[in-house]
Formats: structure tokens, sequence, C-alpha cells
């Protein structure tokens, strides 16, 4: 019967291993569930806060090699840190794979939505409408049928299409994306009124009145900066707005406000927002200053616009701003036109020059940052290719290693499936023996821990009261009368006691499981040990219970050559613990004789041991009753002290009125020993 249920076991575990070899096989090119480090999304957003996008490319790599990270989420990394580092055609290329990959899960839309949404805005400022139109639309799609479209992301999208249809001239079906947009990012503000939805709504206001005002449609650019007040109004309603942002946007608002004004004729009011707009502290940044010139030309307010030329070309100094086509096509070129239509023909005159002079530079400079980025992306597709070559080597490698493993193991099973049934009594027994281990060693962790934690508070209650006496007469100016000066000496005095007692019962402790034997040089009354001992509780306030001393015939005169100190100590310790255990009788202390050892009885009226934990109460930190105050090293120590000095410590189980300890020490000098 049992080799027909051995068999039976034998051929189900065999069974089972061949299907995990088979599902193995199976998921083996169609495996999409990776196991994600958390910790890669805190180290890749700590790189993120600190702007520091090179990091974000490395990390992104590891996570990649590593498998640490969704290749969506990468994807959405890589992309982030190359458009911040201005190589456009590297962030493309990598939302542009989000598009081509599989989405496996909730994470992989979300952030699906980002890469379309970061891949909108950048094909939006490279003006590339067709793009969208072709890419954006269908990813749009894609989240509407997965039921993701209630998003910032997708809003922004949304604001992306508009501003196409706006430049294909269908101002009506730009309106109406843009309206949808604007809706949805309220309904997303009101469910969560975050900084963030805030700032991404901002943002899209921003794209929409930006578009409006570029191909000169100014009232509804005007119409946009009303629902842009609207968002600023309620973004300072929250409880800690970002200052800095707030500033920037308000500047930013009426700057947009005054060229919108200016287009539809309303000079003075134009000029009004234009003069708030120069309250702001964005302002004066050299963005700022950009807005404001702007408008100032739009007004053909041309010398102060030459002025603001000049301001802005200091900020740009300053900032070591590099002279790019971009920088000559947005700032020098505006600044020689103002400065001609200012009648500054010198000041124009200089600045035609320095466009001369920087255009090579400027296209020698674009051509090499071409250069660098498409050697970039040829390396990086490179390294692709690389890779999954790799991956294709690994993944043969893995198969046979699988087959491998899959023979060996079914012929070591019948083997070590064999010797298991040998040795199954021994690993019974074993384990028996393992898990009384374990719980005498959890029980030993929780007795110390507890005892860590009493010696912490009674440490440290002392320890406050001298700290709080010594800071009240340190305190300069303040005056004690010699009565209260003398109670707090006294006080100081006796908690500096309690704490000297508590260290050398640390020391004690650490010394308890030493088998060097004490030196045993005092020869003195029996009676001492016994009188120095109680002599510790006569005045102390906290004993309450009465100590009975009966000596036994011949005890009196009873002369012991020990260690008086040692003694002493141990049968302190006794006393103690039948002191902490009685709460009502009386302590008796009896001292007995024979021809080789004193024997001192310590009998209280207490709650008692149990007689199976005899032993257990000298163990280190063991209190059998946790309602008691104390360390529970106590016996342990009392105990370790007479078995040095030759003698030793015992539980009278047959006594059942309380709990009697037997101390005994031997009479013997050290010298007369065998």
């Amino acid at each position: 019967m049992n080799v027909l249920l051995i068999t039976k076991r034998s051929l189900f575990v065999l069974a089972t291993t061949t299907l995990v070899f088979i599902l193995l096989l199976a998921c083996n090119n169609s495996h999409t569930e990776l196991t994600y480090n958390e910790k890669a999304d805190s180290l890749m957003n700590e790189a993120y806060m600190k702007h520091n996008y090179d990091s974000v490319l490395l990390l992104a790599d590891k996570f990649e090699d590593n498998q640490d990270m969704a290749p969506m989420k990468l994807h959405y990394w890589r992309g982030y840190a190359y458009s911040r580092q201005k190589k456009v055609r590297l962030a493309e290329k990598q939302w542009r794979k989000a598009f081509e990959i599989s989405i496996n899960n909730e994470e992989d839309l979300d952030y699906y939505a980002k890469c379309a949404n970061r891949l909108s805005g950048l094909l939006l400022v490279k003006g590339d409408h067709d793009a969208i139109m072709k890419e954006i639309v269908p990813a749009m799609q894609r989240l509407i049928d997965a039921d993701k479209a209630n998003s910032t992301d997708f809003a922004f999208m949304q604001v992306a299409v508009g501003c196409c249809q706006l430049r294909a001239g269908n101002p009506e079906d730009a309106a109406d994306d843009f309206k949808d947009a604007y809706d949805k990012y309220l309904n997303i503000i009101k469910n969560d009124p975050s900084i963030n939805n805030f700032t991404s709504a901002i943002v899209g206001v921003i794209n929409i009145t930006e578009q409006n005002l570029s191909i000169k449609n100014y009232q509804e650019a005007y119409d946009w900066t009303e629902h842009f007040s609207e968002l600023l109004n309620q973004y300072m309603l929250l409880p800690s707005p970002n200052k800095e942002f707030l500033d920037k946007q308000i500047g930013r608002l009426n700057f947009y406000r005054a060229s919108a004004l200016e287009g539809l004729g309303h000079k003075a009011e134009a000029k009004t927002a234009y003069d708030r707009a120069l309250l702001t502290n964005y302002s004066k940044t050299a963005e700022g200053q950009y807005e404001a010139i702007s408008y100032l030309m739009a007004a053909q307010r041309w010398k102060e616009a030459a002025r603001s030329f000049e301001r802005l070309d200091e900020l740009n100094q300053r900032y070591e701003r590099t002279l790019s086509l971009e920088y000559l096509h947005n700032f020098l070129i505006p600044k020689y036109h103002a400065n001609i239509k200012s009648g500054k023909i010198d000041s124009a005159l200089a600045v035609g020059t320095k466009i001369y002079i920087e255009l090579d530079s400027a296209i020698a400079r674009m051509q090499r940052d071409d250069a660098a980025e498409l050697a970039t992306l040829y390396n990086t597709q490179q390294k692709e290719t690389e890779l999954a070559q790799q991956k294709a080597q690994m993944e043969r490698h893995r198969f046979w290693n699988l087959v491998v493993v899959f023979v060996v193991f079914n012929i070591g099973f019948f083997l070590i499936h064999y010797l298991r049934l040998q040795s199954s009594k021994r690993l019974k027994k074993a384990y028996l023996q393992l898990e009384e281990a374990n719980e005498r060693t959890k029980e030993a962790s929780r007795m110390k821990t507890s005892f860590i934690q009493q010696i912490s508070h009674e440490i440290r209650t002392p320890l406050n009261i001298l700290s709080g006496f010594t800071q009240v007469i340190t305190t300069p100016g303040m005056e004690l009368d010699e009565e209260t000066r003398k109670d707090i000496n006294q006080k100081i005095i006796d908690n500096t006691n309690r704490i000297t007692e508590l260290v050398n019962k640390m020391l004690e402790l650490s010394d308890a499981n030493s088998q060097t034997v004490i030196e045993r040089n005092d020869c003195i009354p029996a009676i001492q040990i016994v009188a120095l001992a109680m002599d510790s509780f006569s005045n102390a306030e906290i004993y309450k219970i009465p100590i009975d001393l009966q000596m036994g015939e011949g005890t009196d005169s009873l002369m012991i050559t020990t260690n008086e100190q040692a003694a002493r100590r141990a049968l302190t310790l006794l006393i103690d613990n039948a002191e902490k255990f009685t709460k009502e009788g009386k302590i008796t202390l009896t001292t007995e004789t024979n021809e080789s050892e004193l024997r001192i009885l310590v009998e209280d009226t207490g709650i008692g041991v149990p007689a199976d934990k005899a032993e257990l109460i000298f163990e280190e930190f063991v209190q059998l009753d946790d309602y008691y105050e104390g360390t529970g090293i106590g016996l342990t120590v009392a105990r370790s002290l007479c078995r040095r000095l030759k003698g030793d410590i015992v539980l009278d189980t047959s006594y059942t009125g309380g709990a009697r300890f037997i101390m005994t020490l031997p009479l013997d000098s050290p010298q007369s020993n065998p």
C-alpha cells in the first residue's frame, strides 16, 4: 500500500514538473509580465526632480538591461530627457516607439497617453500639423476605446488637434476641439483640484491663446484670456499655490491681453493691461521681456521696443545664451526692425552686422548639433540591433538550458525522493527539535526585547529627573531656599544611585555566563553575610514586607571562607526577588549548616513558582508574570555568583506556601580543596 502511494505521488510530481516545463517554453516567446522594481521608479523620479537628464538616460539603460521598468515607461523617460536636452529627433523617436509596442496593463496605458501628449506638443512646436493628424488622432481614438479619455494628457492632445484645425483654416472645428479640451480640464479640476492638474489646464489654455494670436485671431485670443483668468483665480485659492508660477502666468495673461486688445484697436485698454504685466517679476525675465516686445512692436511703440531689446540683450549675455538660428530669427531680426522703425540707424546697422557675422556660425553650429544628434540616433539604433541579437541568443540558450535542467531534474528526482523517504524519520525528529529550539529562540528574543525596554525605561526616568534638577540649579538668577536645595541634592544622589544600580546589574549580567571561579579570600562570620544583605532593605521605602531571621544551631558563630561581596550580593538578589513577588505576609531567612556547607533559605508567602518552571526562572530575562516590574536577570546573576563560589541556588519545589530558595556556600577554604 505504501509503495503504491509513493508511486502515485512520484507520478504526480513528475507530471506537474513536465507541465511547468511546457508552460515555461510556451511563455518563452510571449512573456509580457515583468517584475518591475519600485525602487527604479524612485531613482528615476529623483533624477527627474534634480533635472539631471544624463542620469535619467543612464538609469533607463540600466533598468532596461535588468528589466526593472516597463518598456512603455522607459520610452517616455528617454523621450523626456532628450527633449530637455534639445535633442528633438531622439525625443520624437522614443515617443513614437510607444505607438509600436503592446500595452499590457493600466500603467502602460497611462504612459502611452503621456508619450502621445509629449509627442503632440513637440510636433506642434515644429509646426508638423500633418503628423499630428496622422499619428495623434489615432492615439486619441485608442485611448477613447480604452476608456482613458478623461485625463489632462488627452485634453492637451485635443488642444494640439484644434491648433492644427486652426492652421488648416477650419476655425469652427478648432473651436469645438478647444471647447471640448477646456471642458475636460474643468471637469478634471473639479474632481481633483491639484496643482498638477491646474498647471496642465493653464498650459493648454496658453497654447490656445498663442495660436489665436499668431494668426491675428484677436477676438478669440481675448476670449481665451478670460478663461486663462478664470483658471488663475481658482489656482490662487489652492492651499499652497506656487507663487513664482502664479506671478509668471499673471504677467503672461496681461501681455496676451495687451496684444489681443491692441489688435482689436482698444489701445488704452491694451496699454493698461501691458502696465499691469510690467508689475510682475516675470516681466523682468528674458522670457517676459520677449513677451513685452511682442506687444510693443504690435503697438508700433518702436523706441520702447528698442530699449526692451537692449535689456533683453543684457539678460542673454548674462546667461550666456547660444547664438543659434532660432536666436537670430526670434531676437536679432526683430531687434533690427525695432531699431530701424525707431530711427536708431547706428544701432540697426550694428545689429545687422552682428546678424551677418553670426549667421555662418549659427548655421555651422546647427549642422554640428544635427550631426551629433544623428550620430546618437544611429548609435542608438545600432545598440538596439545588438540588444535584439543578444536577446535572441539568450532565448536560445535559455531553451537548451531548460531542456538540460528538465532532464537532469527527472533523473535526480527519483534518487532524491528515495533518499528523502529514507531520512524522513530523522528529518521529522530534527524538525521537532528545531521547532522547539525556534520557540525557545522566539521566547528569548521576546524576553530580551522586554529587558531592553525595561532597562531603557528605568534609566530614562532618573536621567530625566537629573536633567531637570540640573537645569534648575544651573539657571542664572534662580534662588532656592536651603530646604529646597537639600531636597534637590538628595534626589540627585538618589537617582544617581539608581542609575549606578542599573549599570551594575547590566555589568553583572554580562559576567553571568562566565565560568571563572571567584576568589574566596574573606574569612568572615556567616551571620555577617546575612546581616549585610538585610541591611540593604532596612531603610528602603519601597520594601514593605518584614524580614524574619532564624539562625540555625551553630550558625551564629560559624566562620566561612568565601568572597564576602559576591555572597552578600547573591543573597541580596534573592531577598529582592522575594520582596517583589510578596504582597502580604513575611519573608523568612533561615541559616543551616552541616560539615561541608552553609545553607541559607529565603522563604516568602508570595505567588510562588510552578514546579515545572524551577529551572526556567534562572534563565536570562525570564519573568513568569509580565505584570510585575523587573528585568528578569536577578536570579540568573544570583545563581551565577553562587556557582562561581563553588555553591549553588535552587528552588525547593516541595514548598507550597510561596517560594523557597536554598542558597549553599562551601565552608572549606580554597587551599583545602583536593
